[in-house]
């Protein structure tokens, strides 16, 4: 019996320290107001819908806003971000469909003539403490 509750503890104890998060700097390029509003999206296919990523938002307060995963699975992510300057709700563009708001990609990526490819703004979470920073565009 005794053996058997160590085992258990020591497992306990291996897993804890297992444990993963993820923080990402938003470096914002407009003064303060509005809202971040981030999705994280686990495949290409959520990248390109929306559709299964995580969404967080926060208000935009300072230069850099920090957005906190605690426990995200380990794998392979990209990050969209735009900061809701007006507080609407949606990403405002212009008549030629350019984003009027400022806005950002994991890696910094950048599309030509859209938004870049999944592979382009991916990044590898593991196991530990993962860091992302982003520098808002436009």
């Amino acid at each position: 019996m005794r053996r058997s509750i160590t085992t258990v503890v020591l497992l306990a104890l291996s897993l804890g320290t297992r444990a993963q998060s993820l923080s990402i700097d938003l470096v914002l390029n407009r003064a303060g107001g509005g809202t971040v509003r981030l999705v994280l999206c686990p495949d290409e296919a959520s990248f390109a819908t929306e559709k299964g990523c995580v969404l967080k938002s926060a208000k935009a307060v300072g230069p850099v806003v920090r957005l906190q995963f605690p426990d995200p699975a380990p794998g392979t992510y990209a990050v969209k971000v735009f900061h809701d300057v007006n507080d609407n709700g949606v990403l405002d563009t212009n008549w030629m469909g350019i984003p009027k708001e400022p806005y950002g990609f994991s890696n910094d990526a950048m599309g030509t003539f859209g938004p870049p490819s999944f592979q382009q703004a991916a990044f590898k979470v593991g196991v530990g403490t993962n860091a992302v920073r982003i520098r808002m565009k436009g």
